[in-house]
């Protein structure tokens, strides 16, 4: 099924809806009929939109996507094989529709076999094309992760990809090609051994440009194989001395200074996952948060003065609320409550649930996960890449997570254990509890994979989040979501002109109905990926917003009243008037 593609006027989403509330209705009919009503799952949500009449439908091989990622291993598996892959949403060429870019592994065993990553330029009729070959990004080593940031404010995203060994920048030449310019920019990071995990762009002094934080996972040295219950495995990150992240400062001339020790941010043998900047705090400057893998996680607090405290263990977010340390592949920030602040969620390793911690305004972080109904039905799956979005445009941040496990000898082991694992979705209820929908969600949910990276987007611009999931060693996911109950959208793209370009450390504000919601806008997070970069808002049956607020990171200040909802909106800084956003490829148009 190809997406519906379009941006949609309210006259065009009555008479949809009009079209579809009989199919809304007997669905939920049948659901009765087949399940009956549990009695956290049947109850409308506050703004009416039931969690289960959303689908979401595997749409890869209609879309043209022909990608497969390869893990590059021979025989078992080592570690390095099993951790990848990353995938990367962004509008590279400036269209409107947002465009792929996935991560692909090598051949490091003189083998001859040829592989690379891969663009795919969004056509927005609901296919895809890959255009790495005349985009020049097929990678220069085996690749893990990827963000995009416009580093140099042309208006154009470039492109980062985290790699085994030394990474890559590719600038962005504003015509459909890239160049790459890494060592012109000296963000390459060592030559050969080092194991790259999580990056994002954030402009963390303020001063307008995009830097750029490299985390790094461990030093595999020789050792490759460890006793897993008796059979023969890649190795824990136990058996494996850390290795330093990096920081690099926008010099403003297309190069990049290293200031990782004077940033007082350095972690000689630390084991990073992921990273996400966000504003935690509400003090106007992004911090720094750090997945580490079977160490404590690491809170970064923005100091203002181009340094940073780590606090994670007094901030309550570095160790379960156990005191245990966590596998911590993921991270994602969000206010899934509405209340100003942004929250946290972390993924953890299987029988080990995942992990929510609700941020108190006042610089702690408690952890909820019992409370909120996620450590249950996370224990018996390995969740990596994913985090908060809403599905359903409720106005509520639901949470979805991509699972797989790390060892594929597991079975021989454990064989109550599985490799490949379904995925999950979880509806915010809007009282502080998430129930688990996976089963209604549709056909996309059915079959296990090894997943790994997440990024959300609106690929078919129609008003609801899509999701593309990237698999180890097998074809990506693109989940399309059917939309469908009745709920409206604000969607809004930022653009710098004191701030930085993509206006990343921008935060939203969106009142309508009674409801305030938040969004960040931030780089990196999820696990080795990146979302688009546009603020999209569910605003339920509300048909316009109260007031839209925009605090940019140069401390501007911008307020819209009574904005019209189910539209996409420009908002440039320092400008009074906001923006509508065609489409020129939509369908129907």
């Amino acid at each position: 099924m190809p997406f519906l593609a379009g941006a949609l006027s309210p006259t065009d989403l009555t008479q949809r809806h009009a079209q579809l509330v009989i199919r809304v209705l007997v669905r939920m009919f049948l659901l009765v009929l087949m399940v009956g009503y549990p009695g956290s799952i049947s109850r409308l949500h506050a703004q009416g939109s039931p969690s289960g009449s959303i689908q979401f439908t595997n749409v890869t091989s209609a879309s043209g996507i022909k990608f497969v990622h390869f893990k590059g291993n021979k025989g078992i598996s080592i570690n390095r094989e099993e951790f990848g892959p990353g995938v990367c949403v962004a509008d590279f060429d400036g269209d409107g529709w947002q465009d792929i870019y996935f991560v692909n592994g090598r051949d490091l065993y003189n083998r001859g076999i040829s592989v690379r990553n891969a663009l795919y330029r969004n056509n927005g009729d609901g296919t895809f094309t890959d255009v790495t070959e005349k985009a020049g990004v097929s990678g220069t080593g085996y690749g893990l992760g990827c963000v995009w940031g416009d580093y140099d404010n042309d208006g154009f995203p470039d492109l980062y990809v985290t790699q085994y060994g030394r990474n890559v920048l590719y600038h962005n030449n504003g015509n459909g090609t890239f160049t790459d310019v890494t060592d012109k920019a000296g963000v390459g990071g060592a030559e050969s051994g080092a194991f790259h995990s999580g990056a994002t762009f954030f402009d963390y002094d303020r001063d307008g440009r995009l830097d750029l934080y490299v985390g790094s996972y461990v030093d595999l040295g020789d050792k490759r194989y460890c006793n897993l219950g008796g059979v023969l495995s890649s190795c824990p990150p136990s058996e494996y001395r850390g290795s330093p992240d990096a920081l690099y400062h926008n010099n403003d001339n297309g190069t990049f200074t290293n200031v990782t020790a004077k940033s007082k941010i350095l972690q000689p043998e630390g084991k990073n996952l992921s990273v996400g900047a966000a504003d935690y705090d509400n003090d106007g400057w992004p911090d720094l948060f750090v997945a580490n893998d079977g160490l404590p996680a690491y809170l970064y607090h923005n100091e203002h003065n181009g340094t940073f405290k780590e606090i994670g263990v007094p901030s309550g977010m570095a160790l379960t609320a156990q005191g245990r340390v966590m596998a911590a592949m993921c991270i994602s920030l969000g206010d899934y409550d509405n209340d100003g602040w942004l929250d946290l969620y972390i993924s953890d390793f299987q029988r080990s649930s995942d992990h929510l911690w609700h941020n108190d305004g006042k610089g702690f972080f408690d952890e909820v996960s019992d409370q909120a109904g996620i450590t249950r039905p996370t224990h018996d799956v390995l969740s990596f890449g994913g985090g908060f979005f809403d599905y359903d445009n409720d106005g509520w941040l639901d949470l979805f997570i991509a699972n797989g496990h790390v060892y594929p000898e597991v079975e021989q082991a454990t064989p109550e254990i599985h490799y490949k694992q379904t995925n999950s979705l979880f509806h915010n209820e809007g009282n502080g509890k998430f129930v688990e929908t996976t089963r209604l969600a549709g056909s996309g949910f059915q079959i296990p994979y090894v997943g790994r990276g997440v990024a959300f987007a609106d690929f078919d611009n129609d008003g609801f989040m899509d999701m593309v999931v990237a698999n180890n060693g097998d074809p990506p996911l693109l989940l399309h979501n059917s939309g469908s109950n009745g709920n409206h959208f604000l969607s809004f793209k930022l653009a710098g002109t004191k701030s930085n370009r993509d206006a990343m450390g921008a935060r939203v504000r969106v009142v309508a109905v009674g409801i305030s919601q938040i969004r960040e806008i931030a780089g990196g997070g999820s696990y080795l990926s990146q979302s688009d970069l546009r603020a999209n808002f569910g605003v339920g049956k509300a048909s316009r917003a109260e007031s839209v607020e925009v605090t940019w990171p140069s401390g501007q200040r911008q307020v819209f009243r009574n904005v019209e909802a189910d539209k996409f909106y420009l908002i440039e800084e320092g400008k009074e008037q906001l923006q509508g956003q065609k489409f020129a490829r939509s369908i129907g148009r």
